[in-house]
């Protein structure tokens, strides 16, 4: 005779995590769940489940079948049944190694989970099963399917009770990128570098100012130090002067020369200047083979250019490879550098060093629109500061410290910000590559962007770096991003 019992079942959460902590026991009637799980990796979603079966009703010979199923809408996926069985029905089946009334069987080898029903003994069940996570078990539930079979292995289907929907959607992450505050710039040193090219009579070192383009290079020099030196918002603190050489001769009469050349120009540029002499600094640097690449380089139909690299690139001395040089036939190659590439190396490079007084407020609102590379980021904030968020003066002293400053990070990292916030996710893009693109707080707002424009892979190689460097903006935009990943 057939017995029909109580219907069980488990509604479960399809969670797409890669573990979540076990639930409390949960009761339907009188079957009892504990310690449930559903975790999902690798395209796979596991189930597993403590299914408490000391209080199912059980005839000797008959055998109660639990079968867990996920279902969504009209979906369902059967997954491995449980075979309770009564005392003699269990004896049977050790006897009979194969009987088995089900076809989808909790054990592997398709042999059923066979538990003897012990009556009056607290007994469960260790479930565990895997199967291929499909799109539309997310949000679905878990239920335990029920049927009971008497002598033969025809099970009756018994029936199933819901317990209700307990799904979770995929999950919506919060990505931050703070705002940085620009450091006070209490002394603001600056400095510009500029190029000029004085032509010397062989192995001489006078400044002519009548020989050939002289007078142009020479008031070039005098025109931007004297600029610097007339305004009264900055004070020359120091200038270089560095003599450059071209490879002919010997190494050490080049550097000789060069030095040499390089205290003249410092001589005329303190007299015509009036900056005193000890503030000019005169180095000779010698022979400029690396500019001597550049300009190979840049020189593609140079007749035999393979040779001429591997001149270059030998462990030959400067003497050697300027000789090498001139022994390569056939000879037109060595006059050609001579006669195009030596000359751009005797030149003479310049840097002035000065400092910039500070502004108040009135006078920062000036100078923005003026000269705004006197104002620090600082200053420049506070200007931004003095007008309403979103207003045109502030956007405009956002930019501004942005476009004078592009590798100052927090300058960077703000305007970013605020392009995003108007949707300007490439314009956004294309400011970072004028960054400092090995600092992790720009690395952190370059994944934060491509993260805003659905790039998730490009974004964690940037997140990920500046996690590693130490990014709080990053570590939390890696774990949003995982938690999302882990939830599709």
């Amino acid at each position: 005779m057939k017995r029909f019992f109580a219907l069980y079942s488990i509604v479960a959460s399809i969670l797409a995590v890669t573990t979540v902590s076990a639930q409390d026991v949960v009761t339907t009637k009188d079957s009892r769940v504990s310690n449930f799980e559903v975790s999902r990796a690798n395209g796979k979603l596991t189930i597993d489940m403590d299914i408490d079966i000391s209080t199912l009703d059980i005839g000797s010979d008959e055998t109660f079948v639990i079968t867990p199923v996920i279902i969504n809408d009209n979906n369902i996926e059967k997954l491995a049944a449980i075979e309770v069985m009564g005392r003699r029905a269990y004896l049977y089946s050790q006897r009979n190694d194969a009987q088995t009334v089900t076809d989808n069987p909790f054990y592997s080898q398709r042999k059923a989970k066979r538990a003897e029903r012990k009556a009056g003994q607290k007994q469960s069940v260790e479930y565990n099963a895997t199967t291929n996570f499909a799109e539309w078990m997310r949000g679905g539930k878990v239920q335990l399917n029920m049927g009971s079979c008497g002598c033969d292995p025809w099970v009756e289907y018994v029936g199933t009770d819901d317990a209700g929907d307990v799904g979770q959607e995929i999950y919506n992450p919060s990505y931050i990128c703070s705002y940085i505050a620009p450091e006070p710039e209490p002394i603001k040193v600056r400095n510009e570098s500029h190029s000029a090219y004085i032509n010397f009579w062989v192995d001489r070192y006078e400044i002519l100012e009548k020989y050939k383009n002289n007078a142009t290079e020479l008031a070039g020099i005098i025109e931007s130090i004297t600029k610097v030196d007339d305004d009264e918002d900055l004070t020359i603190t120091s200038i270089t002067i560095e003599g450059w050489a071209s490879p002919e001769a010997t190494e050490y009469h080049n550097k000789v020369l060069s030095e040499n050349r390089a205290n003249s120009l410092a001589n005329y540029v303190s007299k015509k200047t009036g900056v005193e002499r000890n503030l000019i600094e005169a180095i000779g640097c010698g022979e400029d083979w690396d500019g001597l690449r550049e300009l190979v380089d840049a020189t593609p139909g140079l007749y035999m250019r393979d040779k001429v690299y591997e001149i270059l690139d030998s462990n030959l001395s400067l003497d050697q490879k300027d000789y090498r040089l001139s022994q390569l036939q056939p000879s037109d190659i060595y006059a050609r550098l001579m006669n195009e590439m030596y000359p751009k190396l005797r030149r003479n490079d310049y840097k002035i060093v000065y400092e910039v007084r500070n502004f108040d407020l009135e006078e920062a609102r000036r100078l923005i629109h003026e000269t705004p590379e006197k104002l620090s980021v600082d200053e420049i904030y506070k200007v931004a500061g003095s007008y309403e968020q979103g207003s045109k003066e502030y956007d405009f002293a956002i930019e501004t410290a942005a476009k004078v400053y592009p590798t100052d990070v927090p300058a960077m990292v703000n305007y970013v910000r605020h392009l995003v916030a108007e949707g300007k996710l490439n314009d956004a893009l294309s400011e970072l590559q004028r960054s400092k693109r090995d600092d992790k707080d720009i690395q952190a707002v370059e994944g934060y962007v491509y993260l805003l424009k659905g790039e998730y892979d490009v974004a964690r190689g940037y997140i990920e770096a500046a996690a590693a460097a130490g990014s709080e903006d990053a570590k939390h935009n890696l774990a949003e991003l995982d938690k999302y990943e882990q939830s599709l």
